[in-house]
């Protein structure tokens, strides 16, 4: 397979992964009828590990059969140690304070600051990498950040939530933002499911503490519950988290953080399917808004060259037909 086509499929992929992460809201509303958010949270993160352990345990016993793999054995540094811990120290601090956010003030002030991940992404490469961005990513990037923002404008207007939410849900943004940096620096070296399964497993620590001090239920205790809160550990966290993990050795973290922004695009085609929740004009300018913005900050990035502007530009232009046809 050439660079194009793994580019290709990689790109895929991210988009596949941004997908399942996007079904982590209505999962969290479902499985909150009876579980705290955080409670939820923990759940979502030892069960992760639990599949993560299990398929690098599949992995590993699998090259000590196979005479073509040779087995591996991973040596970690004090710095790979270091990172690891940051890393499901930072995820577990955004998916806290996300929580938290929602408890305190609206969802949609909530989303719209939680979005705003792509700016401290940028700062945090540019303070440590040195990576410079020409005028047509920040462009790009203030297009596709105000489209998000749109998306979330009705309700906006009516929400009155209180600032200390507000507060919480950017620092849930520079929390991500950190996560997704550490995460690039990690796939240097090691495989998804090994960040992934070291993540899922240090953050559910993180978070335990604070179920015992707030007496929260930590466990479901119905059938319905725990099958929102595994789908929510399958689908958000192993398959949209694991694919997020992979995609960051192909695209930095910058591109992934935008890519990020069309969470909200697929929530708002899910909430449609599902619960058949019309779209507005302002959503659909919303959406339209996003993903220009993403064509034009993603298109002129050294990982995605000319044939893949091409590809990404098609797939633009069908959304935009798509939910031109939606908003009439």
């Amino acid at each position: 397979m050439n660079i194009f086509n793994q580019t290709i499929m990689a790109l895929a992929l991210l988009f596949v992964g941004i997908s399942a992460i996007s079904f982590g809201s209505i999962f969290m509303r479902l499985s909150e009828a009876e579980l705290s958010p955080h409670a939820t949270v923990f759940n979502r993160l030892w069960l992760g590990s639990v599949v993560f352990w299990l398929w690098h345990g599949y992995k590993t016993i699998r090259q000590q059969f196979s005479s073509d793999e040779p087995v591996e054995k991973q040596v970690y540094t004090r710095q790979d140690i270091f990172l690891l811990l940051s890393a499901g120290i930072f995820w577990a601090s955004t998916l806290v304070s996300l929580a938290w956010s929602l408890t305190q003030t609206s969802v949609a002030i909530t989303s719209v600051l939680h979005n705003l991940a792509p700016i401290f992404t940028s700062l945090g490469a540019w303070l440590l990498f040195r990576q410079g961005f020409d005028r047509q990513f920040l462009v790009g990037m203030v297009i596709a950040i105000g489209g998000a923002i749109a998306i979330e404008i009705q309700e906006l207007q009516v929400a009155h939530g209180k600032v200390q939410g507000g507060i919480a849900a950017i620092i849930s943004a520079v929390f991500l933002a950190a996560y997704l940096l550490i995460v690039e620096k990690l796939r240097t070296k090691f495989s998804p499911t090994t960040i992934q399964l070291w993540i899922c497993a240090i953050a559910a620590l993180v978070i335990l503490p604070i179920l015992v001090y707030t007496q929260d239920q930590i466990f479901p205790s119905s059938i319905n519950s725990w099958l929102f809160v595994i789908s929510l550990a399958l689908v958000c966290q192993v398959l949209g988290h694991g694919i997020l993990t992979y995609s960051l050795a192909r695209f930095s973290s910058v591109v992934v953080s935008l890519v990020h922004l069309l969470e909200p695009v697929f929530s708002g085609i899910f909430a449609l399917i599902i619960f058949s929740e019309r779209l507005s004009l302002s959503n659909c300018l919303g959406i339209t808004g996003v993903l220009i913005g993403l064509y034009l900050a993603g298109s002129n990035q050294a990982e995605i060259n000319y044939p893949l502007k091409e590809s990404f530009k098609n797939i633009v232009n069908n959304f935009v037909v798509k939910f031109t046809f939606i908003s009439k």
